[in-house]
This record gives C-alpha cells, sequence and structure tokens, in this order.
C-alpha cells in the first residue's frame, strides 16, 4: 500500500542464539529468540548465516568476533564464540537487542537520582521555612521547589520506562479487560467526538501476564490514539488470534497516521508531539511488552490512521501465583493491516 509504514518492534531482553557450524551455516537457533518470530527456527536450518545476519555482519564477526546489524529496524549486538570438538567446529552467536540496553542505563540513572533529589526537596523547604516567606525571597524559592517538583515527576516517568520489577503474574482472558478499559474512556472520548469499539474474536485464548500493567498499557495506546484524532473518528480495540494461533491484542485509529520516519520517531524519547509531554509513552508500553516477552508491530498509512498490534506468547496451563512464563515461550506477529470492517 503506497504511503504505508510499518515498524516491526521485537522487545525481548532475552538473547537470541545461533548455533554454526565451521562454515557458518545455521545448525540450530532458539525458539525464545526474535530472530526468527514470524517463522520459527526451523526456518533457519541450513541456512548461510549472512542470509540473516548480512554480509557486513559476517565479515565483522569473522574478523572482531561482535557486529551490529538491523533486523526490520531493531538494532542487534551480535557476538561469536568458536568452540572445538574431536570432529567438528562449532560456533554461537549471540544476539542481544540494543533497546535493553538503555532500559538498564535508565534503571541507574533513576535508583542515582531519586535519593538526592528528595534531599534538595527536603533543603528547599527549610529554606523556605527559614526565610519565613520573605517578599524578595519567596519567587527564588518557589522557582526552585517548582523545578525539584519537575524534575520528580520526570524521574517517575523514567521508572515507569525501565524494567519493572517482577510482579505475579495470572492467566488472564484479553476480552474483558478490552471491553472495561473501553468503558473507562468512553465518556471521555464521546465528547471529543470518537467512538470506541471493541472486537473480540470467540477463539482468542489467554494470555499470562500482570492485569495491571497490560491496563496501564491499553490506556497509553488508547492516550496516543485519542491524540491522533482531533477531528474525532473511531478506536478499535481487538483480541484475536495470529496465525500461529497466539493471543493479539490490537489498537487502531483513524486518525492522521504517521510517515515512516514519525513511526520512527515516536519511538524515542524526549520525541512527544504534545506540548511538555516527554515522549514516554510507547516506551512504557515497550517496557511492558519486553516484560511480557511479547512482539509489538506498529503499520501506520498518513490520512488513514495507526494500528499497534501486540503478540503475547501462548500461555501454558500454570498457576494463578505463578510469577514467571515458561522460558520456552516467545512472542511473535503476523501483520494484520488497519481495517474498518472488524
Amino acid at each position: 500500500m503506497s504511503g504505508e509504514s510499518e515498524r516491526d518492534v521485537i522487545p525481548h531482553d532475552e538473547a537470541s542464539y545461533l548455533i554454526l557450524d565451521a562454515e557458518w551455516r545455521i545448525l540450530a537457533a532458539d525458539e525464545a529468540g526474535s530472530l526468527a518470530a514470524d517463522t520459527g527456527p526451523l526456518s533457519l536450518r541450513g541456512r548461510p548465516v549472512h542470509e540473516v545476519i548480512g554480509a557486513d555482519a559476517l565479515a565483522a564477526l569473522r574478523a572482531t568476533g561482535t557486529a551490529v546489524f538491523a533486523l526490520e529496524s531493531v538494532e542487534y549486538v551480535l557476538t561469536a564464540h568458536s568452540f572445538e570438538l574431536a570432529d567438528r567446529t562449532l560456533r554461537v552467536v549471540r544476539a542481544q537487542e540494543m533497546q535493553a540496553t538503555m532500559e538498564h542505563v535508565v534503571s541507574f540513572i533513576v535508583h542515582e537520582i531519586r535519593n538526592p533529589l528528595s534531599a534538595m526537596r527536603a533543603l528547599a523547604q527549610g529554606l523556605e521555612e527559614t526565610l519565613g516567606g520573605r517578599p524578595d525571597a519567596t519567587p527564588y524559592t518557589s522557582r526552585l521547589t517548582g523545578e525539584i517538583d519537575r524534575l520528580r515527576r520526570l524521574l517517575v516517568s523514567l521508572a515507569q520506562v525501565a524494567r519493572p520489577r517482577a510482579r505475579p503474574r495470572r492467566v488472564m482472558a484479553l476480552g474483558p479487560l478490552l471491553e472495561r478499559v473501553a468503558a473507562i474512556f468512553q465518556p471521555e472520548l464521546e465528547r471529543r467526538g470518537i467512538q470506541i469499539q471493541v472486537n473480540i474474536t470467540s477463539r482468542c485464548g489467554p494470555i499470562l501476564a500482570d492485569p495491571d500493567q497490560i491496563h496501564q498499557l491499553l490506556v497509553n495506546l488508547i492516550a496516543n490514539a485519542a491524540e491522533a484524532m482531533p477531528a474525532g473518528g473511531t478506536i478499535t480495540l481487538r483480541a484475536r488470534l495470529d496465525p500461529r494461533g497466539r493471543a493479539q491484542l490490537q489498537v487502531e485509529d483513524t486518525g492522521v497516521g504517521m510517515a515512516p520516519d514519525e513511526v520512527e520517531r515516536a519511538l524515542r524519547p524526549g520525541q512527544s508531539s504534545k506540548p511538555g509531554g516527554m515522549g514516554l509513552g510507547l516506551m512504557i508500553v515497550l517496557g511492558i511488552v519486553r516484560q511480557h516477552h511479547g512482539r509489538m508491530r506498529i503499520t501506520s498509512v498518513p490520512g488513514r490512521g495507526t494500528s499497534v498490534a501486540i503478540t503475547f506468547p501462548a500461555a501454558a496451563p500454570v498457576s494463578p501465583h505463578t510469577s514467571h512464563p515458561p522460558a520456552s515461550s516467545t512472542g511473535s506477529f503476523e501483520r494484520t493491516p488497519p481495517s474498518a470492517d472488524g
């Protein structure tokens, strides 16, 4: 479709692994990885690795043991190690998504700034009390406390971007959650000339998730969709299965849409289009998707709207108090373009 932009975001923080022979041909790939999430690891078996990572990345691996390559706009850091067996040479290539590094950096920043900032706020309050409301000092102390409070709000937003602590998860159905969130938003959206619809296929299975985090994910995506429709329109929430039988959540709007470069900017912090915004909404969504070992795809057409689809691993039968998904779970997505027919 002319003008369509599509951004596939694979927010795993687990690495992908490839096992190669001496000729750099793929012998095996792990199911939990994302290098073949759409087609499955068996699709890589027997292929020369340069067909997956590119000739330049292979050359760098041969020369230095490390390389960087991009797959569907997602950047990976590659490292290669060779093992000499009695009858053969095996190579193991590890691919780590760069996005995970940012979350670790953000987590460190939040940790290091939180306590000094609280101390500064206490000192500023003490200064106000000492000065006793002097007219010549009040403008300065008010500005000081105002800036400290602004930084504290930024810190809260950054903390949401950093990978959250492990929280108990349970098997949950997407349909009821979509209906609850739609009911919460409906009055405000109607005042803005926006309709919200829910479409749930009967075959959509459950997911293993933290309900509060999935709720927050939906809130952020619906808020973004509403901002993209200043003249009104329709937001559609879907729960469906992807072609590989995994549960998929989809938020579509009929808004202004985005060009490819706008989609790229939307995924970067500090690139908010809203006055005073910090551009962290989608980063928070990505952090939640990563925590649930899922995959997110953004499809957008300027003038026609945007679709955000999130595919979750299949939920195996587990205890309601299970804190982590099975180690072999993986997330993937098969593109579903924006549709008006539900």
